[in-house]
């Protein structure tokens, strides 16, 4: 029997530069597969812990890397974990995944987390509006908490700062005057809404649209808004508006 060549990566280090252990934390695949790390992203990203493809190029399919690596190219130095970098690479290949792939992915964590998933539609619209916004599938339900409330707390300092406006108020009670008029409240019909809220008040641009914003999400950023008015309905968008007019304006 003869014995294969072997080559062993250079170790792999906390980035204090001490040695990655498990008693530091999470070493095993399963720990971050059941956080919500792509199976792509991790190969990828482990793929260039002590390898170097000679380009600037971050992004390899698993075919890439058979076709381009070597053993040539593995540096001697040790490799720093960059918990930072993998959450970057997963959030691109959570970008990449198609709409169904995403939905498919995504439910099982907001199922864990105690969401309600049994309406197909809503669940599938919550997922495409959050998940440009999250890095790893265990962080799903709290970029989409909003959308399983039915009341509003805002503790961001800006947001806060931002309902104190004077303009904020007079942005919100005529958003809701005339919300409150129309039968339902869809994107297109949000859309026109803001437009007679700006041509009433002269108001525009950061003005108009951040205390809306704020008041159904309560952030100064954060999904799509007609997005968010597809999801919660006028029910629901005059109840946070009336909370956050009652409550912090």
């Amino acid at each position: 029997w003869e014995s294969p060549n072997m080559a062993h990566l250079s170790l792999l280090l906390n980035p204090d530069r001490t040695k990655l252990s498990k008693r530091q934390g999470d070493v095993a695949v399963e720990d971050y597969m059941a956080k919500g790390y792509l199976p792509e992203a991790l190969v990828n990203f482990v793929a260039l812990l002590g390898w170097s493809p000679g380009s600037d190029e971050e992004f390899f399919s698993l075919e890439a890397l058979v076709e381009q690596f070597s053993l040539e190219r593995i540096s001697k130095s040790g490799s720093v974990f960059d918990l930072e970098k993998l959450n970057w690479m997963n959030r691109h290949y959570l970008r990449q995944l198609s709409e169904d792939a995403a939905v498919k992915y995504l439910t099982p964590f907001l199922t864990a987390a105690g969401a309600d998933v049994s309406d197909a539609d809503k669940t599938r619209k919550i997922i495409l509006a959050v998940r440009e916004r999250i890095n790893r599938g265990d962080e799903a339900y709290a970029a989409a908490a909003i959308f399983y409330s039915d009341t509003l707390e805002i503790s961001e300092e800006e947001a806060l700062a931002f309902l104190k406006e004077p303009s904020a108020k007079t942005v919100l009670a005529a958003f809701l005057s005339k919300a409150e008029a129309l039968p339902a409240l869809d994107m297109d019909s949000f859309k026109a809404v803001m437009k007679e809220v700006q041509q009433e008040t002269g108001i525009k641009g950061q003005e108009l649209w951040k205390p809306v914003r704020v008041a159904l999400t309560g952030m100064i950023s954060g999904p799509e808004l007609p997005a968010v008015i597809g999801i919660f309905g006028k029910e629901k968008v005059c109840s946070f508006v009336k909370q956050v007019l009652n409550k912090y304006v």
